[in-house]
């Protein structure tokens, strides 16, 4: 019995992990509520309204922009399954700690697998639609920085240039096939030590390594986004982080501060920062300490700036999170099962040896 289901219950053992390292940080939220009474006491509904939206729109939009990648390969995914992946992905790789970035991208390519992707355009999906997202967050800091008199705004310009030129190049290096062949070859032989591998496809990996590395670079080779494509992929990446950017300046307004735009701005990209350095999961307390320091060092009174703080977070981190756990534990028993299927050089190497066999035998 137990080696029937010793999948659910191991699924089943990571919710609860992860529930459980959510339910540990109640104390700490309850200290910030404390502290935050008076504030949330007064709170103005339409804004923590607007909140809300802007952080769950932000999280779809970035799911948007996976399916749109999704179907430059031509897979085409109902809205709703890409969604599920995304917000579990997002719960994963901001709960687990330390490998949950890591967990959040091979989960999404494994549940691609499951829905007949192909593991080629899987991968390249979930990972390019990170990059994009990464280098717009980096162009719109550069900008905001210089339009908010941060730093100086030629130099603004200049970086967010740069970044985007060097962007562009490396995409135009990286997709030439010579190179992106043997780029790939380091990855193919050091899946020879992924753990779960079919050691058939392990073996085939290793032993032709350069056979598999020329049939995935042919593969991603056909991936290339049209201009039109890439305009919308680009502004899709872009209002991710300006509707999340719009969420932490909500939740000031939802407890009656002045925002202090400049100020946010900072707190926004050392919050973005802290997440991405996985050091705790969704950057916890490393993305609460900047951003109340910022609030107070712009003037807003410590009770509405931990009103604040708690607002954003517990919409973009927590809830977002939770939902996330949620559709993970109803795809346990209803996500499709994964029918593994041998890597084409190792199909297409058998039919020549019956071929073979077959002659013989006539003799």
């Amino acid at each position: 019995m137990l080696q029937r289901h010793w999948r659910s219950a191991v699924h089943w053992g990571v919710v609860g992990v992860a529930v459980g390292y959510l339910a540990r940080l109640v104390p700490g939220l309850a200290g910030q509520v404390v502290q935050a009474t008076g504030p949330l006491e007064h709170l103005r509904w339409e804004w923590l309204v607007v909140a809300v939206l802007c952080g769950v729109s932000a999280l779809v939009l970035y799911g948007e922009l996976h399916r749109q990648l999704l179907l430059v390969g031509g897979a085409r995914l109902p809205v709703a399954t890409v969604q599920g992946i995304n917000f579990v992905e997002n719960a994963v790789s901001t709960t687990v700690p330390v490998v949950g970035g890591a967990g959040g991208i091979v989960y999404a390519i494994d549940q691609l697998r499951r829905r007949r992707v192909d593991s080629a355009l899987a991968s390249w999906s979930v990972l390019l639609a990170g990059i994009v997202a990464t280098l717009s967050l980096l162009v719109l800091g550069a900008v905001g920085l210089g339009l908010a008199g941060r730093i100086p705004l030629t130099l603004a310009v200049l970086l967010a240039v740069l970044i985007a030129l060097g962007a562009a190049g490396v995409w135009k290096l990286l997709t030439h096939p010579a190179v992106l062949r043997r780029g790939l070859r380091l990855p193919v032989v050091l899946s020879r030590w992924v753990p779960g591998v079919c050691p058939t496809c392990r073996r085939t990996w290793t032993e032709r390594a350069d056979e598999v590395s020329g049939r995935l670079s042919a593969r991603i080779a056909l991936l290339r986004p049209s201009a039109v494509r890439w305009l919308g992929l680009i502004t899709l990446a872009a209002l991710t982080w300006v509707l999340d950017y719009l969420a932490l300046a909500s939740s000031v307004a939802a407890v009656g501060s002045q925002v202090p735009w400049g100020a946010l701005l900072v707190g926004f990209l050392l919050v973005q920062g802290s997440i991405a350095l996985q050091i705790f999961p969704g950057g916890a307390g490393l993305a609460e300490t900047s951003l109340l320091t910022l609030l107070l060092a712009s003037d807003v009174a410590a009770a509405p700036a931990a009103a604040s703080v708690l607002i954003y977070r517990s919409i973009t981190w927590l809830g977002l999170s939770l939902v996330g756990w949620a559709v993970y534990a109803l795809w346990i028993h209803t996500a499709p099962l994964h029918l593994h299927r041998h890597p084409p050089e190792l199909t297409s190497a058998r039919p020549p040896a019956r071929a073979g066999r077959a002659a013989s035998g006539q003799r």
